[in-house]
């Protein structure tokens, strides 16, 4: 005789088997239901996804204007510079290793790292980028510039050459005064050889970005440089992140930041630092010669 234990477990198991079947096939419940996946997580996974892919993102980059590049944290990016021996600089705690025009950076958490490269033989190109770490694949980017950008990279390279390393120090010296005069203004300071004052009319920073508000409440005027002070909103029902690039229409504009955020939520505001190239007046009073009624 079988033994009564068995019997009932196999009896069990049939009927499990036979009941997945007529679910199966009728599509009938059992009431047994399983959790829902909402579609936020879906959708932030296939950002994440796309923001951390390993193909080889390209990336046209305008000098003087800040770039935010999401990189792994904890692992290697390589980022192709468009220079043949670039030069790094930088105040953070990253890791970075120059290989012919490659640039290797490691990050050991997830603090950003704003960096200038600069092509070596001239300072006068500069590429700022804010390298935002995040728990993604190791990244490749690879820098461009415009047509415009490349043909004036080999004039002052040229002109670099042919003045044995004068114009590189003094290019040097002028990004260096850049960073030091934006610092200051991120400090609450007046930098030095600068007048505050009222903007005019004519002296406002706009961008084209949507969803972004900006104005402009300070003038601080140099010999060479206007900087003008604003407030950046966001005024979309999502976050933003500043692209500010989007600032530089109209006028010479020399460089943008944004102090102390690039990412925004709805409501949110940051300070909003651009240079412009200051006009140089023409027209001059005039003066009399000295020679008019001088009878000879």
């Amino acid at each position: 005789m079988s033994n009564p234990v068995k019997r009932e477990t196999a009896a069990l198991l049939t009927l499990c088997v036979l009941a997945a079947g007529v679910r199966a096939e009728t599509g009938e419940s059992l009431g047994v239901e399983t959790p829902g996946v909402p579609a936020s997580v879906l959708t932030e996974a296939k950002r994440e996804s796309a923001a951390g892919a390993t193909t080889p993102q390209t990336l046209k980059v305008v000098p003087g204007v800040n770039e935010i590049i999401p990189v792994a944290v904890g692992h290697l990016n390589r980022i192709v510079t468009p220079f043949e021996t670039p030069q790094v600089r930088t105040v953070s705690q990253a890791t970075t290793e120059i290989e012919g025009n490659v640039l290797y950076v490691a990050t050991p958490d997830e603090t950003p790292v704003t960096l200038y490269i600069t092509p070596g033989a001239t300072e006068e190109v500069a590429l700022s980028l804010t390298l935002a770490p995040r728990r993604i694949p190791p990244r490749e980017i690879r820098l461009t510039l415009d047509a415009g950008d490349y043909k004036k990279l080999g004039a002052l390279q040229g002109q670099s050459n042919g003045q044995n390393g004068k114009f590189g120090n003094a290019s040097q010296d002028y990004i260096a005064q850049l960073k030091t005069t934006f610092r200051a203004l991120a400090l609450m300071r007046t930098p030095k050889g600068y007048a505050l004052r009222e903007p005019t009319a004519a002296e406002s920073i706009r961008c084209t970005q949507a969803g972004l508000h900006t104005r402009t409440g300070q003038a601080l005027e140099g010999r060479d440089m206007v900087l003008l002070v604003g407030v950046a909103r966001n005024t979309g029902a999502t976050a933003l992140e500043i692209d500010e690039r989007s600032c530089t229409n109209g006028g010479e504009v020399l460089a943008v930041a944004a102090w102390p955020k690039v990412l925004l939520e709805p409501g949110e505001a940051t300070e909003l630092y651009v240079a412009v190239r200051r006009p140089h007046d023409e027209d001059t009073a005039a003066r009399p010669s000295l020679l008019s009624g001088v009878h000879r």
